[in-house]
């Protein structure tokens, strides 16, 4: 289906409040991964100690999971390290198109790091001095859960889906 179809198709079930097509959860994760590819600023929400905080930060995909760069007295570094539960947001601010979703932090070490920190640079290269020094840790943000709409790709009602032994399912 392209776009423009798809969209249509997606107006069509939402004016006459008819179910849409069903998904698979392949079809969904590749829509994700387009959504990822597209954009790279995220919107991370951490909390520690009944202090919630979200902050924006430059991310690049590796599949689902979102690589991020934390300067080292960043609030949401010490939060991710303390409590590597982490809530996300990629969107345009915009109601046509959006992910959020829950995943565990984690810092990367070795070669791992190493990508990381390039593919940042590759994204943002005016914040390279941030990437590159080594006394701010990447972290790689392992996703398990997700929700996610993409009216212009046809991706609508929202998708509810999560992680569960190393296997993407939808949540009824």
């Amino acid at each position: 289906m392209t776009g423009n179809s798809a969209n249509a198709e997606a107006r069509k079930h939402e004016e006459q409040n008819v179910a849409p097509p069903d998904f698979s959860v392949n079809q969904v994760l590749e829509a994700v991964r387009r959504h990822l590819a597209q954009r790279h600023v995220v919107t991370l929400a951490t909390s520690l100690h009944d202090e919630p905080w979200a902050a924006t930060a430059f991310y690049v995909p590796w599949d689902i999971d979102l690589v991020v760069c934390q300067g080292k007295r960043a609030r949401t570094l010490a939060h991710m390290l303390e409590n590597p539960r982490t809530a996300f947001a990629v969107d345009d601010r915009k109601a046509d198109a959006w992910l959020q979703g829950l995943g565990r932090a984690s810092v990367l070490k070795g070669d791992d790091e190493a990508r990381a920190r390039d593919e940042l640079q590759r994204v943002a290269p005016e914040f390279t001095r941030h990437f590159t020094n080594l006394e701010y840790p990447v972290l790689l943000i392992q996703i398990d859960e997700v929700t996610f709409v993409d009216r212009p790709g046809g991706i609508y009602p929202r998708q509810h889906f999560e992680r569960r032994d190393g296997e993407w399912r939808f949540v009824e």
